[in-house]
C-alpha cells in the first residue's frame, strides 16, 4: 500500500495567528500573504474580519513610515485584483456535468411514479411497455445522481488544488523561496556550465 500525502489544510484561526507572528517579527509581506488568503478563502468568518482591520493597519503603517505609494502586495492584497479563474475548463465541465446530473435525476424522479401510476388502474399499459419506462426511469434517477457526484467531487479537487497552490506560495514566501517562473532561483543560469576536466 502506497502511502499518500494530504496537503495540510490551515484553519481560519491559524491564518490569523501565523499573520500575527509574521507582523511581530515585522514581515509585512508575509503576513499580509496570509491575511490575503484568508479573507479570499475564508471571508464570512470572524477572523476574516481581523485580517481585514490587519490589511489596513499595514496599510497606514507603511503610508506612515514614508513609503509611498504603498507596495503592489500590500495594495492588492487589500483590494484583490481578479484573477483569472484557475482551472476554468474543468469548472465549466463540472457545472455542465452538474446540470446534466440535475435533470436526469429530476426526469427518473418524475418518471417513477408515473410507471407505478401508470401500472395501476383502468389506464394500465402493457408490461411490454411498462418495463422499459421503469427500467428508464430508475437508470435515470440513478445515472443523475451519480453525475451530481461526480461534478460535486470535481469542484471539491479543483477547490483543493486552487488552495493548495496558494499555500505553497504562501510558504515560498516564508521561507524567502521566491522562484522565477521558469522554477529557478533569480540569478540562476537557465543551463549550468560544463565542469572543466
Amino acid at each position: 500500500m502506497t502511502p499518500t500525502h494530504a496537503s495540510p489544510q490551515l484553519t481560519p484561526a491559524q491564518l490569523v495567528d501565523a499573520g500575527r507572528r509574521a507582523e511581530a517579527e515585522g514581515r509585512a509581506d508575509l503576513a499580509v500573504r496570509f491575511y490575503g488568503h484568508l479573507t479570499r478563502h475564508f471571508a464570512e468568518t470572524a477572523e476574516a474580519a481581523e485580517a481585514h482591520g490587519a490589511l489596513g493597519r499595514i496599510e497606514a503603517r507603511q503610508a506612515d513610515s514614508a513609503v509611498w505609494p504603498p507596495t503592489p502586495l500590500v495594495r492588492s492584497e487589500r483590494r484583490p485584483t481578479p484573477e483569472p479563474e484557475r482551472y476554468a475548463a474543468g469548472r465549466a465541465l463540472a457545472r455542465a456535468l452538474g446540470v446534466i446530473g440535475w435533470m436526469l435525476a429530476l426526469t427518473g424522479a418524475v418518471g417513477l411514479p408515473a410507471y407505478m401510476l401508470l401500472r395501476a388502474g383502468p389506464a394500465a399499459l402493457s408490461h411490454a411497455v411498462l418495463v422499459p419506462l421503469g427500467g428508464g426511469a430508475a437508470g435515470s434517477l440513478i445515472l443523475g445522481l451519480g453525475l451530481m457526484l461526480a461534478a460535486q467531487v470535481a469542484r471539491a479537487q479543483f477547490d483543493q488544488a486552487d488552495a493548495a497552490r496558494d499555500l505553497v506560495a504562501l510558504e515560498r514566501v516564508r521561507l524567502g523561496h521566491h522562484l522565477d517562473p521558469g522554477g529557478r532561483k533569480p540569478g540562476t543560469p537557465a543551463i549550468a556550465p560544463a565542469p572543466c576536466t
